[in-house]
């Protein structure tokens, strides 16, 4: 290849190799200007089908046109190959700089990570997904100005099983999204989950998961099942709020993540409010018995946190908690108590309660009437204590949604007049609240949902606000239940 002149590009030398081919930095015969041609290793070149597919990709992705992808100038076949000629960038992938620790502080993995995702979030705009990213797929040029590499090669070559090589695997496992792992339909959200690990091992310096280490098998059994490690176990002294958006970008259900790049990318650039202004996450390694919440000065000052939608507001406690209507009930029943004694003090023989006759009351059936109201108050007082007890059965309860809680259709389906009908107002209170604990809220107002939840194995507090991580069934589902609280 070297010194051939390929579509009036002259091979000069080699720069890379992957797993697809060779790299060759190239130079236009008359513009001059540098380029990098990508020649695909045989197997690609030789598939009738996957050519008809690369030609057809061609057509859009060349389209692309953005600062922070790395524009394809054409896709040509010649003597039997398959070619991408590229813009040649003057940098260094991301894996390198990782490997190579040479990145200064949080402000370059910050800029470097947020040009990245405007390129992702153009190319989704024009309904492109990347499937492939990683650090390797990063470049950083001049002016720490980064591109996104390599769009649509992952599809062109996953559409076509035969093309992988026995023992390999086409994309790298390490950056699937776990719907990715599983082989569902993906879509950008997908892409965002690899963001979210490329994140993680800029600032930790090593990947979550690492398959150099560990079988296939294992790396993806984690991705799909396993919580993904805290990024400050490694590097305390990451910032909560990026710490944070890995957190969210690479949760396991695609709707729990950053809906699209550019909410991801506001989020770790502080172009919005966020719990990443608060120092509030939980360590999932500690004692469920000795969880801290750290909450910053501001909560502490017991400033309201508003939702971005006003309808959905962060969870507080019930116009009438249970520990105030469990007051009142004690508070009447010892009324009435006093009332009988007052009667029974006052009339030396029998009490008038009412109508047109008088009862008269022995002494025995007073004590069997004290009796049922101090039965009465045990009643509604274990009923109190039962909201604390730990609920560690009901993750299991509904297998069939595959969500934790006692109420997990709350997150699933869209909740019916007949699904709430028949609860308690305590039972709706705790439907509700779990909406917002499976996304991590931390209760702060209401000690009864602090306790409930502190004792539910599944539940790891981590955002002050998480009313832009509900879903339109979670939302929908939420004005009912308030309406039967109310």
């Amino acid at each position: 290849m070297l010194g051939q002149t390929i579509s009036n590009y002259k091979i000069l030398r080699q720069i890379g190799s992957g797993g697809m081919g060779m790299v060759y930095l190239a130079q236009h015969a008359t513009l001059e200007r540098y380029a990098a041609v990508k020649v695909l290793n045989p197997e690609y070149s030789g598939n009738k089908f996957f050519k008809e597919r690369f030609l057809h990709e061609a057509t859009t992705l060349a389209k692309l046109n953005h600062p922070n992808i790395v524009v394809l100038y054409d896709f040509i076949e010649n003597d039997g190959k398959l070619l991408i000629i590229m813009e040649y960038v003057e940098g260094k992938t991301l894996d390198i700089i990782i490997e190579e620790n040479t990145y200064k502080d949080e402000n370059f993995v910050t800029r470097v990570i947020t040009q990245a995702l405007d390129g992702l979030s153009y190319a989704h705009r024009q309904n492109v997904v990347h499937r492939d990213i990683k650090p390797s797929n990063i470049i950083v040029g001049e002016n720490n100005l980064s591109k996104v590499l390599d769009f649509g090669i992952a599809k062109l070559t996953q559409s076509n099983a035969n093309l992988t090589k026995a023992g390999t695997r086409m994309g790298s496992i390490n950056y699937m999204s776990p719907e990715q792992v599983l082989g569902k339909e993906i879509d950008a959200r997908s892409d965002i989950y690899s963001m979210g690990i490329t994140l993680y091992e800029f600032l930790a310096g090593k990947l979550p998961y690492d398959a150099n280490t560990e079988s296939d098998f294992i790396v993806q059994n984690k991705i799909v099942n396993a919580v993904l490690p805290d990024v400050r176990s490694i590097r305390p002294e990451v910032s909560q709020k990026l710490a944070e958006a890995i957190n969210i970008a690479t949760e396991k259900n695609p709707s729990y993540r950053f809906s699209n790049c550019d909410e991801f990318r506001d989020y770790i650039s502080g172009q919005q409010n966020s719990a990443g202004n608060t120092d509030i996450r939980f360590n999932k390694n500690q004692s469920q018995n000795n969880r801290t919440q750290f909450i910053s000065p501001e909560t502490q000052s017991n400033k309201t946190v508003y939702a971005e939608n006003p309808n959905y507001t962060v969870p507080t406690p019930a116009k009438k908690s249970n520990a105030l209507i469990i007051g009142g009930i004690l508070f009447l029943i010892i009324m009435f108590g006093g009332i009988v004694i007052y009667y029974i003090n006052s009339q030396d023989s029998d009490v008038i309660l009412s109508g047109d006759s008088k009862k008269e009351y022995s002494d025995s059936e007073i004590e069997k009437k004290k009796k049922e109201l101090d039965e009465r108050e045990k009643k509604l007082n274990n009923e109190e204590k039962n909201l604390n007890k730990n609920d560690n059965q009901s993750i299991n309860k509904n297998q069939n949604y595959n969500l934790p809680g006692k109420y997990p259709e709350a997150s699933a389906k869209y909740l019916t007049n007949e699904d709430l009908r028949y609860l308690t107002k305590t039972e709706l209170q705790i439907m509700r609240n779990e909406i917002f604990a499976r996304h991590g809220y931390i209760f702060k107002t209401n000690p009864q949902m602090i306790s409930y939840f502190n004792n539910q194995s599944w539940y790891t507090p981590r955002y002050n606000d998480v009313n832009y991580l509900l879903s339109e069934i979670e939302k929908s589902n939420l004005d009912l239940i308030k309406s039967y609280e109310n």
